[in-house]
């Protein structure tokens, strides 16, 4: 989901893992996983495409989908996707018959109980 910041005063960004700020020169192209890309300015240009070849299209999994963001203008980029965020820390909770059977939703549930409570919210 893109959204589009603007006008005076102060933004809060969220981004996970360590933050990545690439200056592009005009013209110049940058390809990246979608999930890594954090924020850009507006005068860079953002279009997602697809990797090319039947071994990407049959194996690739989310993996087959690019963002490609053209200069100029600067990038900032997080090195961990929220998806991957919640693998991480799922990691690292204790394994119960529910939790297995419930797979990856497991670290979905998790990191939606530690945003919500961040967030006021009781889960």
């Amino acid at each position: 989901m893109l959204q589009k910041v603007g006008g005076m005063g102060t933004a809060w960004l969220e981004l996970s893992g360590e933050l990545i700020m690439k200056n592009l020169a005009p013209g110049e192209v940058l390809r990246v996983h979608p999930g890594h890309v954090g924020a850009f300015q507006s005068s860079v240009g953002f279009q997602i495409t697809t990797v090319p070849g039947i071994k990407n299209a049959i194996f690739g999994g989310d993996g087959i989908f690019l963002a490609v963001l053209t200069g100029p203008g600067t990038v900032w980029l997080q090195t961990l996707p929220i998806s991957r965020l919640a693998h991480q820390i799922s990691e690292y909770l204790p394994a119960t018959d529910n939790r297995q059977q419930m797979g990856t939703a497991a670290g979905g549930a998790l990191l939606g109980g530690i945003v919500g409570s961040i967030l006021g919210g009781d889960q």
